[in-house]
């Protein structure tokens, strides 16, 4: 569930198993949209800083990005992996998705990746494998990335120009 941030048109946006998000007006607490196109469950939603745009992801490893203005599809990016958390950058017109293989980092102007975080060591209780990131945050400077993983460390991302 998240929150919009635009206070002139307050919306919650939710997501999960029946592969819908929901979009509901938060002053009469009614249904406003139900966006459909997932093929699989949806584990995350991410509402942009300006409060227009909706990202959506989860098992069909697609990211879907949804005009909250007029409750439409806009385009969707294909990660090839199951998306567990989205996060949209505070300074760039960026879109962050956590993974089971990586994290992948999207410019949404020209809807293209700008990367693929995958370089670490993952603890060694875990074993052999790489652990899935299961959630982000942005650090408010929009440049410090933090990523939690199943194998219980928060790893730091710092973006460089």
């Amino acid at each position: 569930v998240r929150f919009s941030p635009n206070t002139a048109n307050p919306l919650i946006v939710s997501c999960g198993w029946d592969k819908d998000v929901k979009v509901w007006d938060l002053k009469s607490f009614e249904l406003k949209y139900t966006l459909h196109g997932h093929t699989g469950y949806v584990n995350s939603v991410a509402v942009s800083p300006d409060g227009s745009i909706c990202a959506s992801g989860g098992k069909d490893g697609v990211a879907m990005l949804w005009d909250l203005n007029e409750g439409s599809h806009l385009y969707s990016l294909n990660v090839g992996s199951t998306i567990n958390a989205l996060e949209f950058s505070p300074s760039k017109y960026w879109l962050c998705a956590a993974t089971d293989k990586c994290i992948r980092i999207w410019d949404l102007e020209t809807r293209t990746a700008v990367c693929d975080l995958t370089d670490f060591v993952a603890s060694p209780t875990y074993g052999k494998r790489k652990p899935p990131c299961t959630c982000l945050a942005w650090g408010a400077n929009g440049r410090t990335l933090y990523a939690g993983y199943a194998d219980h460390i928060i790893r730091v991302w710092e973006l460089r120009d």
